[in-house]
Protein backbone atom coordinates (compact mmCIF):
# COMPACT_ATOMS: atom_id res chain seq x y z
CA UNK A 1 0.00 0.00 0.00
CA UNK A 2 1.48 3.36 -1.07
CA UNK A 3 1.62 6.52 1.06
CA UNK A 4 -0.98 8.07 -1.25
CA UNK A 5 -3.40 5.19 -0.64
CA UNK A 6 -2.64 5.29 3.09
CA UNK A 7 -3.29 9.05 3.23
CA UNK A 8 -6.66 8.54 1.54
CA UNK A 9 -7.59 5.82 4.02
CA UNK A 10 -6.46 7.92 6.96
CA UNK A 11 -8.59 10.92 6.04
CA UNK A 12 -11.61 8.57 6.33
CA UNK A 13 -10.39 6.61 9.36
CA UNK A 14 -9.34 9.61 11.44
CA UNK A 15 -12.89 10.93 11.32
CA UNK A 16 -13.73 7.85 13.39
CA UNK A 17 -10.64 7.45 15.56
CA UNK A 18 -9.19 10.85 16.55
CA UNK A 19 -12.30 11.81 18.48
CA UNK A 20 -11.55 8.92 20.81
CA UNK A 21 -9.11 11.18 22.67
CA UNK A 22 -12.13 12.98 24.00
CA UNK A 23 -14.28 9.90 24.67
CA UNK A 24 -11.63 7.77 26.24
CA UNK A 25 -9.65 10.13 28.34
CA UNK A 26 -13.27 10.76 28.37
CA UNK A 27 -13.89 8.10 29.90
CA UNK A 28 -14.98 10.96 29.69
CA UNK A 29 -13.73 11.46 33.49
CA UNK A 30 -15.74 13.46 30.85
CA UNK A 31 -19.46 13.11 31.04
CA UNK A 32 -19.25 12.54 34.71
CA UNK A 33 -20.38 13.90 37.92
CA UNK A 34 -20.00 13.03 41.55
CA UNK A 35 -21.14 9.43 41.25
CA UNK A 36 -21.73 8.71 37.56
CA UNK A 37 -20.08 8.90 34.18
CA UNK A 38 -22.54 8.45 31.30
CA UNK A 39 -21.45 6.74 28.12
CA UNK A 40 -19.69 8.65 25.44
CA UNK A 41 -20.21 8.07 21.79
CA UNK A 42 -17.03 8.29 19.72
CA UNK A 43 -17.66 11.69 18.20
CA UNK A 44 -15.55 12.40 15.07
CA UNK A 45 -13.28 15.37 15.57
CA UNK A 46 -11.15 15.43 12.45
CA UNK A 47 -12.23 17.23 9.30
CA UNK A 48 -12.06 15.72 5.83
CA UNK A 49 -8.85 16.72 4.08
CA UNK A 50 -6.93 15.86 0.95
CA UNK A 51 -3.64 14.11 1.68
CA UNK A 52 -0.66 14.07 -0.68
CA UNK A 53 2.07 11.49 -0.96
CA UNK A 54 4.78 11.25 1.67
CA UNK A 55 4.70 11.83 5.44
CA UNK A 56 2.00 14.28 6.53
CA UNK A 57 1.13 16.15 9.68
CA UNK A 58 -2.44 16.83 10.73
CA UNK A 59 -3.11 19.18 13.65
CA UNK A 60 -6.53 19.52 15.22
CA UNK A 61 -8.37 21.49 17.86
CA UNK A 62 -11.82 20.33 18.99
CA UNK A 63 -14.31 21.64 21.53
CA UNK A 64 -17.04 19.39 22.91
CA UNK A 65 -20.03 20.47 25.00
CA UNK A 66 -22.19 17.94 26.86
CA UNK A 67 -25.39 19.05 28.63
CA UNK A 68 -26.46 16.62 31.36
CA UNK A 69 -29.53 16.06 33.56
CA UNK A 70 -30.28 13.58 36.34
CA UNK A 71 -33.79 12.15 36.65
CA UNK A 72 -33.92 9.62 39.48
CA UNK A 73 -32.61 9.26 43.02
CA UNK A 74 -30.19 6.59 44.18
CA UNK A 75 -31.90 3.46 45.47
CA UNK A 76 -30.68 4.22 49.00
CA UNK A 77 -32.32 7.68 48.85
CA UNK A 78 -29.11 9.52 49.74
CA UNK A 79 -28.73 11.65 46.61
CA UNK A 80 -29.70 12.38 43.02
CA UNK A 81 -28.19 14.55 40.30
CA UNK A 82 -29.58 17.81 38.97
CA UNK A 83 -28.02 19.60 36.04
CA UNK A 84 -24.48 18.97 34.88
CA UNK A 85 -22.14 19.77 32.04
CA UNK A 86 -18.80 18.77 30.59
CA UNK A 87 -16.65 21.09 28.46
CA UNK A 88 -13.85 19.28 26.72
CA UNK A 89 -11.07 20.80 24.65
CA UNK A 90 -8.78 18.49 22.68
CA UNK A 91 -5.52 19.19 20.87
CA UNK A 92 -4.28 16.46 18.53
CA UNK A 93 -1.22 15.95 16.34
CA UNK A 94 -1.21 13.18 13.73
CA UNK A 95 1.83 11.91 11.83
CA UNK A 96 1.24 9.78 8.73
CA UNK A 97 4.55 8.02 9.20
CA UNK A 98 4.30 5.33 6.52
CA UNK A 99 1.92 3.17 4.50
CA UNK A 100 1.58 0.92 7.56
CA UNK A 101 1.62 3.23 10.57
CA UNK A 102 0.09 6.49 11.67
CA UNK A 103 0.80 8.01 15.09
CA UNK A 104 -1.50 10.32 17.03
CA UNK A 105 -0.88 12.37 20.19
CA UNK A 106 -3.95 13.67 22.06
CA UNK A 107 -4.08 16.21 24.90
CA UNK A 108 -7.47 16.91 26.57
CA UNK A 109 -8.51 19.74 28.91
CA UNK A 110 -11.59 18.75 30.90
CA UNK A 111 -14.05 20.90 32.84
CA UNK A 112 -16.84 19.09 34.72
CA UNK A 113 -19.75 20.59 36.66
CA UNK A 114 -22.62 18.87 38.52
CA UNK A 115 -25.47 19.61 40.91
CA UNK A 116 -26.03 17.00 43.63
CA UNK A 117 -29.26 16.96 45.68
CA UNK A 118 -28.97 15.18 49.03
CA UNK A 119 -32.00 13.35 50.43
CA UNK A 120 -34.29 14.40 47.56
CA UNK A 121 -37.86 14.81 48.77
CA UNK A 122 -36.68 15.34 52.35
CA UNK A 123 -33.63 17.48 53.07
CA UNK A 124 -33.27 18.61 49.43
CA UNK A 125 -29.81 20.06 50.09
CA UNK A 126 -28.23 20.96 46.74
CA UNK A 127 -24.53 21.50 46.13
CA UNK A 128 -22.76 22.52 42.92
CA UNK A 129 -19.24 21.23 42.33
CA UNK A 130 -16.76 21.87 39.55
CA UNK A 131 -13.32 20.61 38.56
CA UNK A 132 -11.08 21.32 35.60
CA UNK A 133 -7.61 20.57 34.38
CA UNK A 134 -5.36 18.79 31.92
CA UNK A 135 -6.33 15.16 31.37
CA UNK A 136 -4.07 12.21 30.63
CA UNK A 137 -2.01 12.50 27.43
CA UNK A 138 -2.61 9.70 24.95
CA UNK A 139 -0.12 8.34 22.40
CA UNK A 140 -1.67 6.12 19.74
CA UNK A 141 -0.40 3.98 16.87
CA UNK A 142 -2.82 2.96 14.09
CA UNK A 143 -2.27 0.28 11.44
CA UNK A 144 -4.47 -1.46 8.82
CA UNK A 145 -5.54 -5.08 8.97
CA UNK A 146 -7.65 -4.91 5.80
CA UNK A 147 -8.16 -2.17 3.20
CA UNK A 148 -9.99 -3.61 0.21
CA UNK A 149 -12.78 -2.12 -1.89
CA UNK A 150 -15.49 -0.90 0.50
CA UNK A 151 -13.95 -2.57 3.57
CA UNK A 152 -11.58 -0.95 6.05
CA UNK A 153 -10.40 -2.75 9.17
CA UNK A 154 -7.85 -1.13 11.49
CA UNK A 155 -6.30 -1.80 14.86
CA UNK A 156 -4.72 0.66 17.27
CA UNK A 157 -2.58 0.51 20.39
CA UNK A 158 -2.33 3.41 22.83
CA UNK A 159 -0.66 4.30 26.08
CA UNK A 160 -1.79 7.12 28.33
CA UNK A 161 0.55 9.14 30.50
CA UNK A 162 -0.72 10.13 33.98
CA UNK A 163 -0.48 13.88 33.36
CA UNK A 164 -3.97 14.61 34.66
CA UNK A 165 -4.54 15.53 38.31
CA UNK A 166 -6.18 13.10 40.75
CA UNK A 167 -5.94 15.53 43.65
CA UNK A 168 -8.68 18.06 42.86
CA UNK A 169 -11.17 18.99 45.62
CA UNK A 170 -14.89 19.58 45.27
CA UNK A 171 -15.68 23.29 45.01
CA UNK A 172 -18.97 23.59 46.96
CA UNK A 173 -18.97 25.20 50.41
CA UNK A 174 -20.07 21.94 52.06
CA UNK A 175 -17.28 19.91 50.47
CA UNK A 176 -14.73 22.63 51.18
CA UNK A 177 -15.68 22.58 54.87
CA UNK A 178 -15.06 18.82 54.89
CA UNK A 179 -11.84 19.12 52.83
CA UNK A 180 -13.35 16.49 50.54
CA UNK A 181 -11.48 15.46 47.43
CA UNK A 182 -13.50 15.28 44.20
CA UNK A 183 -14.93 11.92 43.13
CA UNK A 184 -13.04 9.49 40.91
CA UNK A 185 -14.97 10.44 37.77
CA UNK A 186 -14.53 14.17 38.28
CA UNK A 187 -10.76 14.02 38.55
CA UNK A 188 -9.21 15.23 35.25
CA UNK A 189 -6.77 12.31 35.21
CA UNK A 190 -6.59 8.63 36.14
CA UNK A 191 -3.21 8.79 37.86
CA UNK A 192 -2.06 5.57 36.16
CA UNK A 193 -0.25 4.75 32.90
CA UNK A 194 -2.86 2.80 30.96
CA UNK A 195 -2.81 0.50 27.92
CA UNK A 196 -5.65 0.82 25.38
CA UNK A 197 -6.14 -1.68 22.57
CA UNK A 198 -8.87 -1.19 19.98
CA UNK A 199 -10.10 -2.12 16.53
CA UNK A 200 -12.38 -0.31 14.07
CA UNK A 201 -14.17 -1.66 11.02
CA UNK A 202 -16.05 0.39 8.42
CA UNK A 203 -18.01 -0.50 5.31
CA UNK A 204 -18.81 2.09 2.65
CA UNK A 205 -21.66 1.59 0.20
CA UNK A 206 -22.23 4.63 -1.97
CA UNK A 207 -23.10 7.50 0.36
CA UNK A 208 -23.59 5.21 3.37
CA UNK A 209 -20.80 4.50 5.85
CA UNK A 210 -21.29 1.87 8.57
CA UNK A 211 -18.69 1.57 11.32
CA UNK A 212 -18.09 -0.52 14.42
CA UNK A 213 -15.45 -0.23 17.13
CA UNK A 214 -14.39 -2.13 20.23
CA UNK A 215 -11.67 -1.38 22.76
CA UNK A 216 -10.40 -2.27 26.21
CA UNK A 217 -8.47 -0.12 28.69
CA UNK A 218 -6.17 -1.83 31.21
CA UNK A 219 -4.84 0.17 34.15
CA UNK A 220 -1.16 0.21 35.02
CA UNK A 221 -1.10 -0.35 38.78
CA UNK A 222 -2.51 2.17 41.26
CA UNK A 223 -1.97 5.90 41.52
CA UNK A 224 -0.43 7.95 44.31
CA UNK A 225 -3.78 8.04 46.15
CA UNK A 226 -3.94 4.24 46.19
CA UNK A 227 -6.63 3.45 43.58
CA UNK A 228 -7.29 2.93 39.89
CA UNK A 229 -10.46 3.24 37.82
CA UNK A 230 -10.75 -0.46 36.92
CA UNK A 231 -10.60 -2.18 33.55
CA UNK A 232 -12.95 -0.60 31.01
CA UNK A 233 -14.69 -2.04 27.94
CA UNK A 234 -16.23 0.06 25.18
CA UNK A 235 -18.07 -0.61 21.94
CA UNK A 236 -19.71 1.67 19.37
CA UNK A 237 -21.74 1.42 16.17
CA UNK A 238 -22.75 4.07 13.66
CA UNK A 239 -24.55 4.40 10.35
CA UNK A 240 -24.17 7.70 8.49
CA UNK A 241 -25.37 9.03 5.16
CA UNK A 242 -23.39 11.62 3.21
CA UNK A 243 -26.11 13.99 1.97
CA UNK A 244 -23.64 16.10 -0.01
CA UNK A 245 -20.03 17.27 0.24
CA UNK A 246 -20.78 19.29 3.39
CA UNK A 247 -23.41 17.39 5.38
CA UNK A 248 -23.82 13.91 6.80
CA UNK A 249 -26.55 12.57 9.09
CA UNK A 250 -27.12 9.29 10.84
CA UNK A 251 -27.39 7.26 14.02
CA UNK A 252 -24.59 6.44 16.48
CA UNK A 253 -24.60 4.27 19.59
CA UNK A 254 -22.13 3.44 22.31
CA UNK A 255 -21.77 1.00 25.22
CA UNK A 256 -19.36 1.20 28.14
CA UNK A 257 -18.78 -1.05 31.13
CA UNK A 258 -16.17 -0.45 33.80
CA UNK A 259 -15.11 -2.59 36.74
CA UNK A 260 -15.31 -1.40 40.32
CA UNK A 261 -12.67 1.09 41.39
CA UNK A 262 -9.66 -0.82 42.69
CA UNK A 263 -8.68 0.61 46.07
CA UNK A 264 -10.20 3.67 47.76
CA UNK A 265 -9.47 7.36 48.10
CA UNK A 266 -9.89 8.06 51.80
CA UNK A 267 -10.11 11.82 51.20
CA UNK A 268 -13.11 11.32 48.92
CA UNK A 269 -14.91 8.45 50.64
CA UNK A 270 -15.16 10.26 53.97
CA UNK A 271 -18.75 9.20 54.75
CA UNK A 272 -19.36 5.61 53.68
CA UNK A 273 -21.90 5.03 56.48
CA UNK A 274 -24.47 7.78 55.93
CA UNK A 275 -27.34 7.78 58.46
CA UNK A 276 -30.15 10.30 59.02
CA UNK A 277 -32.37 9.06 61.90
CA UNK A 278 -34.99 11.73 61.15
CA UNK A 279 -35.76 10.26 57.70
CA UNK A 280 -34.43 6.73 58.06
CA UNK A 281 -32.16 7.25 55.05
CA UNK A 282 -28.85 5.41 55.45
CA UNK A 283 -26.25 3.47 53.52
CA UNK A 284 -22.95 3.71 51.68
CA UNK A 285 -22.88 7.07 49.92
CA UNK A 286 -20.15 5.89 47.53
CA UNK A 287 -21.29 2.36 46.69
CA UNK A 288 -21.68 3.32 43.02
CA UNK A 289 -17.93 2.92 42.56
CA UNK A 290 -17.76 -0.40 44.42
CA UNK A 291 -19.32 -2.43 41.59
CA UNK A 292 -19.51 -2.49 37.80
CA UNK A 293 -20.81 0.70 36.13
CA UNK A 294 -22.49 0.12 32.76
CA UNK A 295 -24.23 2.59 30.46
CA UNK A 296 -25.31 2.97 26.85
CA UNK A 297 -26.47 5.78 24.59
CA UNK A 298 -27.96 6.04 21.08
CA UNK A 299 -27.97 9.39 19.24
CA UNK A 300 -29.29 11.06 16.15
CA UNK A 301 -26.24 12.87 14.74
CA UNK A 302 -25.51 15.47 12.07
CA UNK A 303 -22.26 17.04 10.91
CA UNK A 304 -21.51 20.07 8.76
CA UNK A 305 -18.11 20.06 7.07
CA UNK A 306 -16.57 23.19 5.55
CA UNK A 307 -14.64 23.25 2.30
CA UNK A 308 -10.85 23.39 2.68
CA UNK A 309 -9.16 26.79 2.84
CA UNK A 310 -5.51 26.30 1.96
CA UNK A 311 -4.36 23.95 4.77
CA UNK A 312 -7.43 24.43 6.96
CA UNK A 313 -10.95 23.08 7.32
CA UNK A 314 -13.62 23.19 10.03
CA UNK A 315 -16.65 21.21 11.11
CA UNK A 316 -19.67 21.51 13.39
CA UNK A 317 -21.39 18.43 14.75
CA UNK A 318 -24.21 17.65 17.15
CA UNK A 319 -26.02 14.72 18.72
CA UNK A 320 -29.45 14.25 20.29
CA UNK A 321 -29.79 11.06 22.37
CA UNK A 322 -33.06 9.16 22.03
CA UNK A 323 -32.23 6.04 24.08
CA UNK A 324 -30.00 5.85 27.15
CA UNK A 325 -29.65 3.37 29.96
CA UNK A 326 -27.65 2.72 33.12
CA UNK A 327 -26.85 -0.29 35.29
CA UNK A 328 -25.04 0.41 38.56
CA UNK A 329 -25.24 -0.33 42.26
CA UNK A 330 -27.10 2.93 43.03
CA UNK A 331 -29.50 2.66 40.05
CA UNK A 332 -28.67 6.34 39.45
CA UNK A 333 -28.62 8.20 36.14
CA UNK A 334 -27.15 11.32 34.57
CA UNK A 335 -28.51 11.62 31.05
CA UNK A 336 -26.96 13.46 28.13
CA UNK A 337 -29.56 15.98 26.89
CA UNK A 338 -27.49 16.92 23.84
CA UNK A 339 -23.88 17.35 22.75
CA UNK A 340 -22.14 19.70 20.33
CA UNK A 341 -18.65 19.57 18.81
CA UNK A 342 -16.69 22.09 16.77
CA UNK A 343 -13.28 21.42 15.26
CA UNK A 344 -10.55 23.11 13.25
CA UNK A 345 -8.00 21.01 11.34
CA UNK A 346 -4.76 21.93 9.56
CA UNK A 347 -2.91 19.58 7.18
CA UNK A 348 0.74 20.02 6.19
Amino acid sequence: MSSVQWGGIMKHFLKIIVGLGAGLSLSLTTASAEELSPGTTDHPATAQTSVAAGPQWIFGYSYYKYDLQGSRAANNGIYKFGQGSVDLQVLSATWLYSARWTFVAIAPWIKSRVETIYEPGHLNLMTTDQTQGLGDLRMMGISPLLAQDAHLWMYDVSVTLPTGSTNENFSSDLAQSLHQRASYNMQPGSGTPDLIVGSTYSYTLGSWVQSARGQVTVRGGKNAEGWNLGTEYQASLSSKYQVDSYLNVGVAGSFKSREAVQGRDEKYEINNHYNDPSTGISGDGHQYYHAYQTNWETDLVAKLQSPSWSHFSASLEGGLPFWQGFINKDNIDLNVKYWLAASLTAVF
